[in-house]
């Protein structure tokens, strides 16, 4: 299997947009995890299931997006 550069360059523009997605994703479970707090709870979901859900939520944007690219790349060039 070859390596195509128009899928080097998908890739990289996927890992890109991936790392904005995770910045993004983990700011909002940080806010929401501080405004039930602020309301008097105890976190709610997000303080709950902290620990697996900021995995998820790094591995698919930083996994996928890349390989997505990849394949876009690809499949734009032929």
């Amino acid at each position: 299997m070859s390596v195509s550069v128009a899928g080097l360059i998908g890739a990289a523009i996927g890992l890109y947009l991936g790392w904005l997605d995770w910045k993004i994703l983990k700011g909002v479970i940080q806010a929401a995890e501080m405004k039930n707090r602020q309301g008097g709870g105890d976190g709610g979901f997000a303080a709950k299931y902290k620990t697996p859900l900021s995995w998820i939520v790094f591995l698919v944007p930083v996994i996928g997006f890349p390989v997505i690219g990849y394949w876009a790349g690809v499949g734009l060039t032929g």
